[in-house]
């Protein structure tokens, strides 16, 4: 008589291969949730470095701003403000050592640095230039600061009159020069920005390929052991075997595996899912985050370089928006309001405008929208929008108060060939703008109407 097998020595059997499969897939699921943490980790990172990025480009607009303040008012608070930062608060220094944990020779570090260090000779520049209108307004530089009294003029500026010393002090803060170094401190911010980007981007896509390398080695030996568990019980093969050769289709169409089927099998389904649902979540983010301002949710100064470049022949027009007194409305009513009416002046000009037109916030209380296929000839529809925003933000909304705008609008169509459109075209822009607010603000004007001196 032939011998048979016991029935409890395949129950036995059964029982060893289940058990050999739980602690595979326990591994494997232990090691899934170490890289959905790395992953975690590395997003972390980012939105750290990105604060500290973000908050070196505010600080110097901050310092520019009182030191602007300081230089055409004579308000000796401005200058108090900007000493205070300078000499006592260092947040400019603390952005960078937030950033020092990527390594002083990672590029993200050199470029922020390298900001920083732009940003010093800015200073220089700018406490020259109080120091020549602390005299101008006839102020002892004592008073403001004692740095300021290190400062030394030369001797052709100490003999400049009074008028000539705040007349030279506005012009060096005002001019193309020192545009251009802030724009040089602009690039270098938004480099380093861009470098953590693409770390970031790079570190999650291998800590994705390691967990989906990772699945798929626990699918491959799960098949093996249990295509020797078939013989056994018919059931592995409908719990556990065909889940898994099902779920490759949903791998590699980066989709989420049905959690049916056997405990372990189900538990691994939901971490990858999981991980998969955080990974696109993640990309979401990032992607969004690069191209908006978190404050206002409107396109931010990035996305608005590359956008103007790329729409240059499109005949767009350019209009620069700047919210009058702003800095007034943050001494008065405080940050949280100063805030939201940012977030309402962005809320009337998004709806203002058509949805083919990019509205963007390009700096504290700047805004730019280009008004694409808006060609000279079609003057007043854009006069029409801006008369619609100018009487709304005229109304007062709950405690927000009233504000103005000074507005300036140039047409591409009226730029020469031979000209770099995009820069040509925001140049006089903003020239119209500052003809605005030469003339007491709350206005707007195109640049066709203003005379250039």
């Amino acid at each position: 008589m032939k011998k048979r097998i016991k029935i409890t020595y395949i129950f036995g059997a059964f029982v060893i291969l289940l058990a050999i499969i739980a602690i595979v897939l326990l591994l494997g699921s232990a090691r899934v949730e170490r890289e959905v943490a790395d992953m975690q980790s590395t997003a972390n990172e980012y939105i750290t470095g990105q604060d500290s990025i973000h908050k070196m480009r505010e600080i110097s607009d901050y310092l520019t701003e009182e030191c602007q303040a300081f230089i055409v008012s004579g308000d000796i608070k401005d200058a108090d403000a900007y000493f205070q930062e300078i000499c006592t608060d260092h947040r400019r220094e603390k952005c960078l050592e937030a950033v020092e944990p990527f390594g002083k020779d990672e590029a993200i570090y050199i470029s922020l640095a390298e900001a920083l260090n732009s940003s010093n000779e800015l200073a220089e520049i700018e406490c020259y230039a109080m120091r020549l209108a602390a005299e101008g307004f006839g102020i002892d530089p004592a008073r403001i600061h004692e740095s300021l009294t290190e400062v030394k003029l030369s001797k052709a500026d100490q003999a400049l009159s009074a008028e000539k010393k705040l007349e030279k002090s506005r012009d060096m803060v005002f001019n193309d020069d020192y545009q251009d170094m802030k724009t040089t401190i602009y690039n270098k911010v938004y480099g380093s920005l861009e470098t953590l980007l693409e770390k970031t981007r790079v570190e999650e896509i291998e800590s994705y390929n390691k967990v989906q390398h990772d699945v798929v080695m626990q699918n491959l030996l799960l098949i093996v052991l249990l295509l020797i568990a078939l013989a056994l019980l018919l059931i592995t093969v409908l719990t556990v075997i065909v889940p898994l050769r099902n779920s490759a289709a949903y791998i590699r169409n980066s989709k989420e595996l049905p959690t049916g089927g056997a405990a372990e099998y189900a538990y691994l389904a939901e971490a990858y899912n999981k991980m998969l649902e955080t990974t696109q979540e993640h990309h979401e983010l990032l992607s969004y985050e690069a191209t908006h301002d978190e404050l206002t949710d409107l396109y931010n100064r990035k996305f608005f370089e590359t956008i103007r470049t790329d729409l240059a022949n499109d005949d767009p027009a350019m209009i620069i928006v700047d919210v009058d007194h702003f800095k007034s409305i943050n001494d008065t009513y405080g940050h949280e309001i100063g805030d939201r009416v940012l977030q309402r002046v962005s809320d009337i000009l998004a709806k203002s405008f058509r949805s083919e037109d990019f509205v963007c916030r390009i700096g504290g209380d700047e805004f730019a929208v280009l008004m694409m296929q808006m060609r000279s000839d079609l003057k007043h529809v854009v006069e029409s929008k801006l008369e619609g925003v100018r009487e709304a933000l005229a109304e007062t909304v709950d405690d927000l108060p009233a504000v103005s705008l000074s507005i300036g609008v140039a047409f591409s169509n009226d730029i020469e060939e031979t000209e770099d459109k995009t820069e040509t075209l925001f140049k006089k822009a903003d020239q119209a703008l500052y003809k605005v607010k030469a003339e007491g603000r709350n206005g707007y004007a195109f640049y066709e109407d203003v005379t250039i001196v």
